[in-house]
């Protein structure tokens, strides 16, 4: 990277400092430059901590360090999200607002709470604070208040990390920034900003608009601004037809920009599955290697049905496409619920029949309470009561009536012949998950776990839980104990080659290619007759959403679609 300018003055000021820039303008670049230069002056304890939102962001801030970092220092740069930061320091000093020691609840066992109480949750979740037991979205609020009442941890904190560093900070929720406030008292506070990519007020609690003013008024950094600086795709005008797009003024399309239209009476899913691959071959033969790319659906479900569309073979306009291996960027804590029935399944040798089976019931019980907390559906009340049923007739020595419980029966007394490999007997333990339509859809939520190779974290863990017998015996609660810790910290794992997910959750994320998929009715990517605030923020979101790509991107929509540019 040149330094400039303003590169120059980033460099040479000490203190606060706000870094406005758009996507791929070198935000991250010139703080760890920055953080490399504070790292060589600092005593051996001291460290720069580098906060983000996401693990995907972590992990790409995490893979520039060796370009930029001495190896001599690196160990003293910390990049880490906030929740994991949070976590960590509320287990370590919780204890001082309460006199007990700190729990953390994790995310799928407070939905399934959640979905028992009769009560206000909000109300709740501040009484189990008062008991030293914490929730996800308690952690930060835990930690600024934390840090307002205690001047000794400040002091201690702002001592080991003199620089701290905030990506995305105009993401930042109320009680996050209370914590960054209270640490800019003794340490130095590097903000990294684009005002254009705030996509989350009113959509995530504690977000406001306003944000970026109050750190204004309140650090008096010093600014900087990168512009228009792009260094993500440099000179094939995806940022500018992104901005455009923001801004809904006239732009030609670039030739790093294809648009594909479909007709009524063909699936957005089958046709996002043509365009994925058109656009993986078109990204080889341009860079000379396998590309990573995302497809980018407009809502969760709609994400869901192009991931089921592309898993299997497909004939589309004459042309045989194959399956697409891909990663679905999945609900983690309802996906985690599916696990835990498929590890009370590897447990099943060891244990009586009804021991064994009720406990898999629980499991899928547990399963529809969590889904049902975040939204209450009749279906799911229906399986929990259904399923609760099952439970108290196994219980009793007589016959359940519900279909779910007859499958698991039956798939019990068929024995399931574990042989000690994690990966397989997992995938055989799942195969047990069919019969009725309850557990189908558990084996689909099952499916998206990441269990394939014998390096993965929970084979690791189930390998140490083989008996040696013929069975996993505690199997349920190490699957529990890693995948909590993964919801916080995330797996260590390398991007899938192709991943699914929805807009919002591609922020933060860089890929080779991005296949953007609008659909006909239910989730359009743009519509002119919502109001005016809406679109606005919709067009943030697409500007976000296409400049995840380095190299190409692809939009997939239908024929009579709305324009995204003006003219």
């Amino acid at each position: 990277m040149d330094i400039d300018a303003t590169r120059r003055g980033i460099l040479d000021n000490d203190g606060h400092l706000l870094i406005e820039g758009g996507p791929g303008s070198g935000k991250t670049t010139i703080a760890l430059l920055k953080a490399a230069q504070v790292l060589e002056a600092l005593q051996p304890e001291q460290h720069v901590l580098f906060l983000s939102f996401s693990r995907a962001a972590v992990r790409q801030i995490a893979d520039r360090v060796t370009e930029h970092i001495a190896y001599s220092v690196r160990d003293h740069l910390e990049v880490r999200t906030f929740h994991a930061f949070f976590l960590d320091f509320v287990r370590a000093h919780g204890s001082l607002l309460t006199g007990r020691p700190s729990a953390f609840l994790p995310p799928d066992e407070e939905r399934r709470r959640k979905a028992d109480h009769d009560g206000d949750w909000s109300v709740e979740v501040l009484v189990l604070a008062q008991q030293g037991v914490y929730v996800f979205d308690q952690l930060a609020a835990t930690a600024a208040t934390l840090f307002e009442r205690s001047t000794a941890l400040r002091h201690l904190y702002s001592d080991r990390y003199p620089l701290i560093i905030v990506d995305e900070f105009q993401d930042t929720n109320i009680d996050q920034w209370r914590a960054i406030k209270a640490l800019a008292e003794q340490s130095a506070i590097i903000c990294l900003a684009d005002p254009d990519q705030r996509i989350y007020e009113g959509f995530v609690k504690g977000v406001d608009d306003a944000r970026l003013q109050q750190a204004v008024d309140v650090l008096s950094p010093t600014r900087f601004s990168l512009g228009v600086d792009n260094h993500r795709s440099k000179g094939n005008g995806i940022l500018a037809y992104a901005d455009a797009v923001l801004r809904n003024q006239p732009a030609e399309v670039p030739d790093a920009i294809d648009y594909l239209s479909y007709r009524p009476g063909y699936k957005p899913e089958h046709v996002a599955h043509w365009a994925i691959h058109f656009l993986h071959d078109k990204l080889t033969a341009q860079l000379g290697h396998r590309p990573t790319i995302a497809v980018l659906g407009t809502s969760g479900l709609f994400v869901a049905r192009i991931s089921e569309a592309i898993s299997t073979d497909r004939v589309l306009a004459g042309k045989t496409l194959p399956a697409i291996d891909h990663e679905l960027v999945w609900d983690p804590g309802l996906a985690a619920a599916a696990g835990y029935v498929v590890a009370s399944i590897l447990e099943w040798p060891a244990l009586p029949r009804t021991e064994a089976v009720t406990a898999t019931l629980h499991a899928i019980a547990d399963f529809y309470r969590i889904k049902t907390a975040d939204k209450e559906t009749q279906s799911a009340r229906q399986a929990i009561a259904t399923t609760v049923r099952a439970i108290e007739a196994l219980t009793t020595g007589r016959r359940p009536a519900s279909k779910t419980a007859k499958a698991m029966i039956q798939a019990y007394d068929e024995e399931i012949q574990l042989t000690g490999n994690p990966v397989t007997d997992w995938q055989l333990a799942r195969a047990r998950l069919q019969g009725s339509p309850q557990l189908a859809e558990i084996f689909g939520k099952a499916r998206l776990l990441r269990l394939l190779h014998a390096s993965d974290s929970l084979a690791w863990g189930l390998r140490d839980a083989w008996n040696g017998e013929g069975a996993y015996p505690g199997a349920a609660d190490v699957v529990r104990s890693i995948l909590a810790e993964e919801l916080v910290t995330g797996p260590a794992v390398e991007p899938h080659p192709v991943t699914l997910m929805n807009l919002h959750k591609s922020k933060g994320k860089e890929f080779d290619g991005v296949v953007i998929v609008d659909e006909l009715h239910n989730a359009k990517l743009l519509d002119t007759s919502w109001p005016a605030s809406r679109i606005i923020r919709q067009r943030r979101v697409i500007r976000v959403a296409i400049t995840r790509a380095r190299h190409r991107v692809m939009f997939v929509r239908p024929k009579d679609a709305a324009p995204l540019v003006h003219g």
